[in-house]
């Protein structure tokens, strides 16, 4: 009788994407803007999506990118899995990660900006993604058979790089809001940022 791979020493992969996830959705719970009741995320993005594209103003505007955005790394991702193009082009997985890193932060501050500008917070979004990416780490490695052929080293690079690029996309978004409100708060209280003309 054939072992299952799940059952070699690259359980250690299943078990540490486990931990990451719940210890990072844990840290993210803790942290100043985590909105409340996480169970209701998923149908509160679908009605603030639906609901602000029919404001038609730049809010709109921002949601038809990110939805162009969603599409643009889903079709990335299976244009990658169909033609095997994750094993022919070294940094395919990279790009992918980090798009999805990026668009799952944008959408989560998207979704709770109300409560991200109440509470001047948008850092609990990058333990949200790190949790959410090492939950499809664990999905991977119970559902997918891309690492059964690889050795422990193989799949833990692969696994630390896919989650580091998530996090890379996450911080690059949460920097952007934060900026950005950084300039709102200014200009709504009558400073200007700095101009090297001076």
């Amino acid at each position: 009788m054939l072992a299952l791979p799940h059952f070699s020493p690259r359980i250690i992969i299943g078990i540490t994407s486990t931990s990451l996830a719940i210890i990072a959705w844990s840290i993210a719970r803790l942290m100043r803007g985590f909105p409340n009741q996480p169970q209701l995320w998923i149908p509160r993005l679908a009605t603030r999506c639906i609901s602000d594209i029919r404001r038609q103003d730049r809010i709109a505007v921002v949601w038809v990118g990110l939805v162009l955005w969603s599409g643009a790394v889903t079709t990335l991702h299976f244009t990658g899995l169909i033609f095997d193009i994750y094993s022919a082009v070294s940094w395919w997985d990279l790009l992918t990660h980090a798009m999805s890193g990026a668009g799952i932060a944008a959408l989560v501050l998207l979704t709770h900006r109300k409560q991200v500008m109440t509470h001047e917070a948008v850092w609990w979004v990058v333990p949200t993604v790190v949790a959410i990416g090492a939950g499809f780490e664990v999905y991977e490695f119970i559902f997918k058979s891309f690492w059964h052929e690889w050795s422990l080293r193989q799949y833990s690079i692969d696994t630390a790089v896919d989650l580091g690029m998530n996090t890379l996309g996450a911080v690059l978004v949460s920097s952007v809001a934060k900026h950005s409100a950084a300039v709102a708060d200014n200009s709504k209280s009558g400073l200007s940022t700095p101009n090297h003309a001076d």
